[in-house]
């Protein structure tokens, strides 16, 4: 009887003529490729990277891995070589770098942002906030590191494909993770996994379920028609129960969207193998009811009522979205083409939340729009760039969807799943998440460089490595000086004197000085530098103006304690994160502040009561040590309590 010569297992009269012999992978390709998937799911488990520092670390780590990578292995060093592509990909990324970082400048239409105004003497910017752009573009230069190493490790579609099943394999006990966790310990109705937000986790389970249908196809494709499903094939059956437990943790997420997007995505993707392929009908047919089978045993589960319920409210939740566009939408068009500088969206949130916005962008992280959000921080100028170098990844992936092979299959998956994301970013703002940005440049990165493969150099000219190395080395060096600081400020340190330090670092070192009892002039004059450090990178702060007020409110400075208290009102009226900590500092020094200190101390009070549990301003008002204070805010709350009677 003939045999499969990749596998050494028998084959059905009629199939297809036997393969060649797979290529066998070298331990250090296999050990490579699991480091790279470990590293990614690393920032998944990390809780999506959400936080400043373990996203800088992780970008770090990115870095680290290409440089060990190309130290290590003479396979990589030889496949970067002959990498076809890249240098039209590298140019476009510089590109992106130079559009993204002119925020710093302040040369652009109507210069600099009014906030500089207020700190004369210091070199203005485009942006509000230096240290999240510049933290955020350490951040790109990750991904790209990042997105090399998958070139890398692609540029053999043996290695590749390898790389992309072992992917799949922890994709899936992710999401085994997920559901036990979810089903055991229900804290929420929706399955969140560690991803902090159902939307994000439904976008991930999503496209990973395309990615397992592809692993799937790949292995049905050995067989004629449906005969698997009578002699059976273990790895078939292990790919499809993957595809079934992703599509059951999709729909325990109940994201309406992002089911929706997942299910056009998983309908291109079998309809686009039908004509790719050139096998029969029945073949696919029997594919297609195989994954329809899975999906309407998936959809039986209870969860599928919670998700109809959700259905049901979708008009209520439109108009929320619609509010949080219709105000980020004009301010990105006060300053259309540079935008407000990547990572301000949290601070431009806070400059236009207003009393009759405040139930709805309280507690906004992102503008649930992932294209609306790159043109409010990027401006058009860096939308245009991210869509050039996103055209530039996706094109050579999408040419190699058409070709009727293994490599082929897995690219239909990652365009299909590329749709998922992009439909699924018009409401939420699951590519915002580090470790997903992640997920999506290595998966782009492996499958482009399986697909350009074959289009490798074969002698002349061969790329020299030393500048990939120099933009790792400098990445990872970036990382170490900005990250370090924000280490030691995360685990009780301080190295806010480090002149590299991220606002964030600074003001925590700002904070742990003002925790202390008494101090004295020389610590009071050490942390007004340190303050005056974070304004000059992030002037529109209403925190950093808080912290300067509580500077000047030690030092005596009466005046300029009223004038930052009134700018940290100016910067961030609303802020309700920030509302306790504020209302307290000014009641305590009420008899102290400016008339107009106090005004928009009372507005503050005035919008959050209004949001409800007054119990917690009684609770406030007990706990003032002023007496002035304490009686100014009992009577506000006694005033507030009559008014809301009379309604």
């Amino acid at each position: 009887m003939p045999t499969d010569t990749a596998v050494g297992r028998p084959v059905a009269k009629g199939d297809r003529a036997p393969r060649r012999r797979a290529r066998r992978l070298a331990a250090s390709e296999k050990i490579a490729a699991l480091c790279l998937v470990a590293s990614v799911f690393a920032a998944v488990l990390a809780f999506g990277a959400s936080e400043v520092v373990t996203a800088t670390l992780f970008s770090g780590l990115y870095a680290a891995y290409l440089l060990g990578l190309l130290a290590t292995c003479d396979w990589a060093r030889r496949d970067l070589g002959r990498m076809s592509g890249l240098v039209p990909q590298a140019a476009l990324f510089a590109l992106l770098a130079a559009a993204v970082l002119w925020p710093l400048t302040p040369w652009g239409p109507g210069g600099p942002h009014p906030v500089w105004a207020y700190l004369p003497g210091h070199l203005a910017s485009l942006t509000v906030d230096r240290s999240a752009l510049l933290l955020n573009v350490l951040q790109l230069f990750g991904l790209a590191c990042l997105f090399v190493s998958a070139r890398i490790v692609g540029a053999s579609e043996a290695r590749g494909g390898w790389f992309l099943r072992a992917a799949v394999a922890a994709l899936s006990l992710y999401a085994a993770m997920a559901f036990i966790d979810h089903v055991v310990d229900r804290r929420t109705a929706r399955l969140t996994a560690t991803l902090l937000s159902p939307n994000s986790a439904a976008t991930t389970f999503g496209t990973g379920m395309l990615l397992a249908v592809a692993a799937a196809v790949n292995r049905l494709r050995r067989y004629p028609d449906l005969t698997v499903l009578r002699r059976g094939d273990p790895e078939v059956t292990a790919w499809l129960g993957v595809v079934g437990l992703l599509a059951t943790v999709l729909l325990l997420t109940a994201s309406r969207a992002g089911v929706a997007a997942s299910l056009i995505g998983l309908g291109l993707l079998l309809v686009w193998n039908v004509f790719a392929q050139r096998q029969g009908w029945r073949g696919a047919t029997g594919l297609i009811a195989v994954a329809a089978l899975l999906l309407v045993a998936a959809i039986a589960l209870p969860s599928i009522d919670y998700l109809a319920g959700r259905f049901s409210v979708t008009g209520r939740d439109l108009d929320v979205r619609s509010n949080i566009f219709a105000l980020h939408w004009a301010a990105f068009l006060s300053t259309p083409w540079s935008g407000f500088g990547l990572g301000a969206f949290p601070t431009v949130n806070q400059l236009v939340t207003t009393g009759p916005s405040l139930s709805v962008l309280y507690d906004v992280r992102a503008a649930h729009n992932l294209y609306l959000q790159w043109l409010e921080e990027g401006g058009v100028v860096g939308a245009v760039a991210m869509l050039a170098v996103f055209a530039s990844l996706i094109w050579p992936i999408l040419r190699g969807g058409f070709a009727d092979s293994s490599t082929g299959v897995w690219a239909r998956a990652t365009i299909c799943a590329a749709v998922v994301f992009l439909a699924h970013g018009v409401t939420d703002f699951a590519l915002q998440a580090p470790a997903i940005q992640a997920l999506c440049a290595m998966v782009l990165g492996v499958v482009g460089g399986m697909v350009l493969a074959r289009g490798s150099r074969r002698g002349g000219t061969v790329l020299p490595p030393w500048p990939v190395v120099a933009v790792a080395g400098m990445t990872v060096l970036a990382t170490v000086l900005a990250g370090a600081p924000l280490v030691a400020a995360k685990l009780g340190g301080d190295l806010s004197g480090w002149p590299t330090a991220p606002a964030e670092a600074l003001a925590r070192g700002v904070e742990d000085g003002l925790a202390e009892p008494k101090p004295g002039l020389p610590a009071l004059a050490r942390l007004e530098r340190i303050n005056a450090r974070e304004l000059a990178l992030r002037p529109a702060s209403g925190a950093a103006w808080l912290r300067r007020a509580a500077i000047e409110a030690e030092l005596g400075h009466d005046e300029a304690l009223s004038q930052a208290l009134e700018r940290s009102f100016l910067m961030a009226p609303l802020q309700s994160s920030l509302f306790d900590r504020r209302t307290v500092f000014a009641y305590e020094h009420w008899d102290r502040l400016s008339p107009a200190a106090r005004e928009q101390t009372v507005y503050h009070v005035k919008a959050e009561w209004r949001r409800g549990r007054p119990a917690r301003f009684v609770i406030m008002a007990n706990g003032i040590r002023n007496p002035a204070g304490r009686v100014g805010l009992a009577l506000q709350v006694a005033v507030l309590r009559m008014s809301s009677r009379g309604r």
